[in-house]
């Protein structure tokens, strides 16, 4: 504990890397998948799956103004290649979905991270993973670590069958489910509520016997429901069950470390 007369230690500042675009493939009319590259990335420290980078969009301004930045998932890392690949939604205003649309080969980027990763329980019997299009890379990380033995259920929300695509290879222990919108969201100051259809899908999971994991990521709002729907309701063991709140309608730049811990 610090003494009455002591600041709270500040969180050390991850490791910065200078990069550029090296590639750029849309994968939906909704999500584009940018590949930086560059010598720095060399000392990139790839840590395992759901990790998450910050992206400095635009520097301190002179005046004392922060950084403008942005909490992704790397979806994946080549060390050999130094390459670093991060998926992108298309949201509409942001300043990263808006950077995104508009990116091209050869802009640079500063990358600072990585920050913690997921780890799976070694002892877990199955595991369900439930989230939306935001945590897409963090959901398809997850399953590369998935043993074979593992039974595993995976929820994705998304607007409709335009957003879908393979995220992993197909595997028998593992069943991805896509839900689509009743109505679309096109951006985080969308109407519509998110997180429905997926709140509804968790509910009416039949979880297996045995011990079990639960990764959810999604909109902070969703995530607090269907927390408190496996924690309280559910009964689930608190160790079983990680949960991320990505983004948050009505918000532009929502905390990144947003567990939902405050409520249950």
């Amino acid at each position: 504990m610090n003494a009455p007369d002591q600041a709270p230690a500040a969180r050390p500042a991850r490791p910065r890397y200078g990069s550029a675009v090296h590639s750029i493939v849309k994968l939906t009319p909704r999500m584009v998948r940018v590949v930086f590259t560059g010598p720095e990335l060399a000392g990139f420290a790839w840590n395992g799956p759901a990790a998450h980078i910050k992206l400095i969009l635009s520097p301190p301004g002179a005046a004392g103004e922060r950084a403008l930045s942005r909490t992704y998932t790397p979806r994946h890392f080549d060390a050999t290649r130094r390459e670093l690949t991060v998926d992108f939604v298309l949201h509409g205003e942001g300043p990263a979905s808006t950077w995104a649309a508009q990116a091209q080969v050869g802009q640079t980027m500063l990358i600072a991270g990585p920050g913690r990763s997921y780890a799976l329980d070694a002892q877990a019997q199955w595991l369900l993973i439930a989230g939306d299009e935001s945590a897409i890379p963090a959901i398809a990380t997850v399953l590369e670590i998935v043993p074979d033995s593992l039974r595993t259920q995976v929820l994705i929300e998304v607007n409709d069958a335009a957003d879908e695509f393979a995220i992993a290879a197909e595997r028998s222990n593992v069943n991805i489910r896509w839900l689509h919108r009743a109505q679309p969201i096109t951006g985080h100051d969308a109407t519509t509520p998110a997180g429905v259809e997926l709140t509804a899908a968790v509910a009416a999971f039949e979880p297996p016997a045995g011990t079990g994991c639960v990764y959810v990521a999604c909109e902070a709002g969703a995530m607090r429901k269907i927390r408190r729907q496996l924690l309280v309701d559910r009964a689930l063991p608190r160790q079983w069950v990680t949960t991320r709140g990505y983004w948050k309608q009505g918000a532009t730049d929502h905390p990144d470390r947003d567990y939902g811990e405050d409520e249950a």
